[in-house]
């Protein structure tokens, strides 16, 4: 199924709104998934869900799993939902679970609460779970439709996905333009190209990631904090900084909040610059150089894998995502595109006269206020997830 274009605007507040027939399983399930997006950086080691049930076209209850340890998204819609559960639909942005964890199985309260019919995007890559959600469901009469909304669900939880598959680190490239491709006003400035909304997300974003990566450029213009103030976290990412020759500050944004910070520098970096660095709070990885005698970042995300550091948000500058796309080494890409024009004197998304065109999976693409979020998984990336997730017929 293609997914739906869709906006938060149309489904906030849904509980109580009725949905035309045509469509209504895309547009429930789209729903799921932003519940989902509200447990960013709350939830680890556990995926992002989100529940809908509909009785009749109408959401009688909704719900999203708010942290570990604590109720999962299907049970706390069905308990919103009381009797009116009986006979209903169920979308769940994951497949329930069937094993005992830290609470129930999700499917014995699916079973009781007297749910006709479960949809869910995808199976849950969890070897505990992994089809035998599906199969406990039908089991008991249950009408089971999986593949709604699968790209979204899977860009939703990418990093879960990759880490359950055995697959290494994941990267995500997000980048925040222009209507015509441009990330800053001119070169050294520092300006919000999108809104709000956006900006928000973004930090939901950094929140579900271990690791912030920017180039030494970005940091030196922009003294950026790579934090989660705007969306209530439990964890922050670690601010990652690529920088061949060692030019960040001693004394930078980081040192000064007493907050750790990762530098990846290329072979030969300055003794004395490195150990200024480790003594404020700094962690300085020597790493390999591409041709162009910038860090390889391929080698640079081994190295953060070897930290703990497998979910990759890159956040910039035009250098940092040109070398990314150039080495294929990325996996998602997000597009924040605002309505606004920088013209001729604005600083291009892309610092190579040649932009890579990468293979893509447009996922779909979501509304931010007056801006636009596309989303696109990397075509092999997803290929992969796809061949593994095929080891059931279920």
């Amino acid at each position: 199924m293609k997914p739906l274009e869709r906006t938060r605007s149309l489904v906030a507040g849904l509980t109580g709104y009725t949905a035309a027939p045509a469509g209504a399983d895309c547009f429930f399930m789209s729903r799921a998934l932003d519940l989902a997006w509200q447990g960013a950086g709350r939830t680890e080691p556990n995926p992002l869900v989100g529940a809908v049930v509909v009785r009749d076209g109408v959401v009688v209850g909704e719900g999203y799993h708010r942290r570990c340890g604590e109720s999962h998204a299907e049970t706390i819609a069905l308990d919103v939902a009381g009797t009116l559960a009986a006979g209903a639909t169920l979308y769940a942005s994951l497949e329930p679970c069937a094993h005992h964890g830290r609470t129930p199985p999700c499917t014995d309260r699916i079973i009781e609460s007297g749910v006709r019919r479960v949809v869910i995007p995808a199976l849950d890559p969890d070897e505990r779970v992994f089809g035998m959600g599906i199969a406990r469901l039908r089991g008991h009469g249950i009408h089971v439709e999986s593949g709604c909304l699968e790209e979204a669900a899977i860009a939703t939880n990418l990093g879960y996905y990759m880490r359950q598959l055995g697959i290494e680190s994941s990267v995500t490239l997000k980048m925040a333009v222009t209507l015509d491709g441009r990330i800053a006003s001119a070169p050294g400035r520092r300006d919000n190209v999108t809104g709000e909304a956006s900006i928000h997300y973004a930090h939901q974003l950094r929140a579900n990631h271990d690791a912030v990566l920017i180039g030494v450029g970005t940091a030196i213009a922009d003294s950026p904090s790579l934090d989660c103030r705007l969306h209530p976290s439990e964890r922050s990412p670690v601010p990652v900084v690529l920088d061949s020759r060692l030019r960040l500050p001693v004394e930078n944004r980081w040192t000064a909040e007493g907050r750790p910070f990762i530098v990846i520098t290329g072979p030969g970096a300055d003794a004395a610059r490195r150990s200024a660095l480790e003594r404020n709070g700094g962690r300085v990885l020597e790493c390999g150089s591409s041709e162009d005698g910038s860090v390889d970042v391929g080698e640079a995300v081994r190295l953060l894998a070897g930290e703990g550091m497998r979910r990759i948000l890159v956040e910039g500058g035009a250098r940092v995502f040109s070398s990314f796309l150039s080495a294929g080494k990325w996996d998602a890409i997000l597009a924040f595109v605002s309505p606004k024009l920088y013209g001729e004197t604005g600083v291009p998304m892309y610092a190579r006269r040649e932009p890579v065109e990468p293979e893509m999976v447009a996922v779909d693409a979501l509304r931010f206020g007056d801006d636009f979020l596309h989303r696109y998984l990397n075509r092999r990336t997803y290929a992969e997830i796809e061949r593994r997730l095929a080891r059931t017929d279920a």
